[in-house]
C-alpha cells in the first residue's frame, strides 16, 4: 500500500513537471514580444538621418562654406577693382585767417563748397606684387563769398605703384589658397565619414543596451518559472534549500539587471536621438546589422594609395611647408632694404569752365622712388630669420612624424579589419551553440538531471556569447567606417567617396 502511494506521488510530480515544460515551451516565443508597437531602425537608416540632421552635418557645411568663400575672396583679389568716390556736398561757412599780401593776417568770413567725384580701376599684379591703376577725377570749388567757382579735373591718369624687394603676399596666396580649398573639400568628406562613425558608435551603444535588456528580461522570465518549479520540488524534498536559495538569488539578480538595463536603454536612446537632432521617441526597435555579404579583402598598399589620394592631411603637409617658406621670405623682406616706385602719366587742368578741362587738358607726369636702408639693426634680422628657419625645421620634423603616424594608423586598422571579419563569424557560431546548450540545460534541470550550478553556468555562457557577438559586430562596423574615414574610399563600390554639399 505504501509502495503504491509513492508511485502515485512520483507520477504526479512528473506530470506537473511535464506540464511546466510544455507551458514554458509554448510561452517562450512570446516572452520577447512587445505589446506596444515600435518604430524600427536599421544602421543604414540611422546613418541617413545623421547625414541630413546631425548638428555635425551643419558644422561640416559651415566649415566648407567658409573655405569656399575664402577661395572666392582670393580669386576676386586677382581681378580688377572699380571704385567710385563721391564727396558732395562738402560745404563749410566759417571764419578763417587769411594771409594778406603784406604778410599780416586778417580774419574773414568764408562760405565754400569743395565737391569732387572720382572713378578708379586698380589691378594687383600677382607676378610683381605691384598695383596698376587707371583713374579719372573732377573737382568743383565754389566760393559763395566771392560769387565764384572753379573746376579742376584729371580726365585720364594711368600709373603703377611697385614695391621693390618687398614681400609679395598675393603671389604666396596664389600658391597656398588652392591647397586650402582642396584641403577643405577633402576635409568635408572626412567630416561626413566621421558623422557615420559617430552614428555607428551611438547605434551600437543603444543596441548593446537593448541586448542587455533583452537578456535580463529573458533571464527574469526563465528564472521566475524555474523558481516556481524549484519551490515545488523543494516541498517534495527533491532539492536542497541551498539550491532553492541560489535560484532565488539568480532571479533577484535578473530583476536587478533588468531594471539597470532599462535605465541604460533610456540613456542610450536619448543620446542617439540627441545626436540626430530629433525628439527621443517613446519606444524604438533596432535591427541588428549583418556583416557585409561578401568579405572584403583590403590590401594595405591599396588603402595607403587611396589615403594619399583622398585625405586632407596630404595636402595639409604641402601647405604647411609652403607657409613655412613664406614666413621665412616675409621675415627676410621685413628686415631688409625697402624701396617703392610710383609713376603715372595723364592729363589735368584747372579752369573756370568745365569744358576746358576735357577739351584742352595739359599733360602731367609723376615719378617717385623711395628707399629705406637699415644701417644698424643690432642683429634683429639675423635673429628673426633664424627663428623663422627654426620653425620651418620644426614643421618639417612634425610633418615627417605625422606622416609615419598616419600610415601606421591605416596599417593597424586594415590588420584589425581582417581579424574582425574572422571573429564575427566565430562569435556567431558560439552564440548559436550557447543558446542550444542553455535550452538543453534548462530542460534537463526541469527534469532533475543537472544541478542549478550547471544551469547557471550554461545561462551565463549564453548571455556572454550574445554580448560578445554584439561587441564583435560593433567592432566590425566601427572598423569599417574607420577605414572609409581614413582612406576616403568606398571599398564596396570600389570608388572614391563623394558628397554633395
Amino acid at each position: 500500500m505504501i509502495y503504491h502511494k509513492v508511485n502515485i506521488k512520483q507520477l504526479s510530480v512528473r506530470i506537473i513537471l511535464l506540464i511546466w515544460i510544455l507551458i514554458f515551451t509554448i510561452l517562450q516565443p512570446s516572452l520577447f514580444t512587445e505589446v506596444k508597437a515600435q518604430q524600427s531602425y536599421t544602421l543604414g537608416g540611422i546613418l541617413k538621418l545623421a547625414e541630413g540632421q546631425s548638428i555635425y552635418r551643419y558644422q561640416a557645411d559651415a566649415d566648407n562654406e567658409i573655405a569656399q568663400s575664402r577661395w572666392q575672396f582670393h580669386k576676386a583679389n586677382l581681378k580688377p577693382g572699380v571704385t567710385l568716390d563721391i564727396l558732395a556736398p562738402n560745404f563749410s561757412k566759417t571764419s578763417r585767417e587769411i594771409i594778406q599780401p603784406d604778410g599780416s593776417i586778417a580774419f574773414q568770413s568764408v562760405s565754400q563748397n569743395n565737391s569732387s567725384i572720382s572713378l578708379g580701376i586698380e589691378q594687383q599684379l600677382k607676378s610683381t606684387g605691384g598695383t596698376l591703376f587707371l583713374s579719372s577725377q573732377l573737382q568743383r570749388f565754389d566760393d559763395f563769398s566771392l560769387d565764384s567757382k572753379q573746376y579742376n579735373g584729371i580726365p585720364f591718369r594711368i600709373g603703377f605703384m611697385q614695391p621693390l624687394f618687398g614681400f609679395n603676399q598675393l603671389k604666396w596666396n596664389d600658391r597656398i589658397e588652392p591647397l586650402l580649398v582642396n584641403e577643405a573639400d577633402r576635409k568635408y568628406i572626412v567630416d561626413m565619414e566621421d558623422i557615420h562613425l559617430r552614428a555607428t558608435v551611438s547605434y551600437f551603444d543603444l543596441l548593446e543596451s537593448k541586448v542587455n535588456e533583452h537578456i535580463a528580461k529573458t533571464n527574469t522570465d526563465v528564472n521566475a518559472k524555474l523558481l516556481e518549479i524549484a519551490r515545488q520540488r523543494y516541498e517534495l524534498g527533491k532539492i536542497s534549500r541551498n539550491e532553492l536559495l541560489q535560484l532565488e538569488l539568480e532571479y533577484k539578480s535578473a530583476v536587478k539587471d533588468f531594471s539597470i538595463a532599462q535605465f541604460q536603454v533610456e540613456n542610450a536612446q536619448a543620446a542617439l536621438f540627441t545626436f540626430l537632432g530629433q525628439t527621443d521617441p517613446d519606444s524604438i526597435n533596432l535591427i541588428t546589422p549583418e556583416p557585409l555579404a561578401v568579405d572584403m579583402v583590403i590590401a594595405t598598399d591599396i588603402a595607403l594609395d587611396q589615403a594619399l589620394a583622398n585625405r586632407p592631411e596630404v595636402i595639409a603637409f604641402q601647405r604647411q611647408k609652403l607657409e613655412a617658406d613664406r614666413d621665412i621670405n616675409q621675415t627676410q623682406v621685413d628686415f631688409g632694404i625697402k624701396a617703392d616706385v610710383f609713376a603715372s602719366f595723364g592729363f589735368a587742368r584747372g579752369s573756370e569752365k568745365l569744358g576746358d578741362i576735357y577739351s584742352n587738358p595739359v599733360s602731367e607726369q609723376q615719378l617717385q622712388l623711395g628707399v629705406s636702408i637699415p644701417i644698424l639693426d643690432w642683429g634683429r634680422k639675423k635673429s628673426a630669420v633664424g627663428i623663422a628657419k627654426a620653425r620651418k625645421e620644426l614643421v618639417s620634423q612634425q610633418i615627417a612624424q605625422d606622416q609615419l603616424d598616419f600610415e601606421n594608423n591605416i596599417i593597424q586598422v586594415i590588420g584589425r579589419w581582417l581579424q574582425i571579419q574572422r571573429e564575427v563569424a566565430l562569435q556567431e557560431e558560439i552564440q548559436s551553440v550557447s543558446l542550444d546548450r542553455f535550452e538543453i540545460s534548462r530542460q534537463r534541470y526541469v527534469l532533475g538531471d543537472i544541478s542549478i550550478t550547471d544551469l547557471t553556468i550554461a545561462q551565463r555562457e549564453k548571455d556572454q556569447a550574445q554580448r560578445n557577438y554584439i561587441n564583435s559586430l560593433r567592432a566590425y562596423w566601427v572598423t569599417y567606417y574607420q577605414i572609409r574615414k581614413l582612406t576616403g574610399f568606398n571599398f564596396e563600390s570600389n570608388t572614391p567617396i563623394t558628397y554633395v554639399n
